[in-house]
């Protein structure tokens, strides 16, 4: 069954069996999803290939964009990757044993480390975000550039939104 036979499918039994709903935003959800399902299972798929899992290319990412002489703290990989300090140990253990990244004592907190990604780690993230960048690309391939605009104006105010309902969640 494709993305949009399940689509079609769901939303009508659900708008069968609960016509009392006004059900779009629902629609919209679940197709932005299966766009994003799409392109994260065939991205994951080949970062198995390379070796690494999708949380520890998040991590070698984030060593990467910050420039190759970047050398990061765990607390601060954990904050820009959103997982807890205590996730992020077990990842970084293992990127160091496949001797993508390099930990070495912070001199000025003895109870933490700093990160470096390894020129290993580096090829392998560079060849991950080339096959993103890849996937994202044939995604889109079907729209024209204003309809790429659109979308991405669409998407920016969708997360504004997001974003101001969580400040008003984590004000109360």
């Amino acid at each position: 069954m494709t993305f949009s036979q399940n689509l079609d499918d769901t939303m009508n039994t659900w708008r069968r069996e609960r016509p009392d709903l006004d059900l779009d935003g629902m629609e919209l959800f679940l197709k932005m999803s299966a766009v994003v399902r799409s392109i994260i299972d065939r991205f994951y798929d080949e970062l198995i290939d390379l070796g690494i899992t999708p949380s520890e290319f998040d991590v070698l990412a984030t060593l990467r964009r910050n420039g190759t002489k970047a050398v990061l703290t765990p607390s601060y990989i954990a904050k820009v990757s959103m997982v807890k300090p205590s996730g992020l140990a077990h990842r970084l253990a293992k990127l160091e044993k496949a001797e993508l990244i390099n930990r070495t004592p912070d001199p000025d907190d003895r109870r933490s480390a700093l990160i470096r990604i390894t020129p290993s780690g580096r090829r392998i993230v560079d060849r991950g975000v080339e096959l993103l960048a890849d996937h994202k690309n044939e995604a889109f391939a079907d729209l024209s550039e204003r309809q790429r605009e659109l979308l991405e104006n669409m998407l920016d105010r969708l997360i504004e939104s997001a974003d101001n309902a969580t400040r008003t969640v984590d004000a109360v």
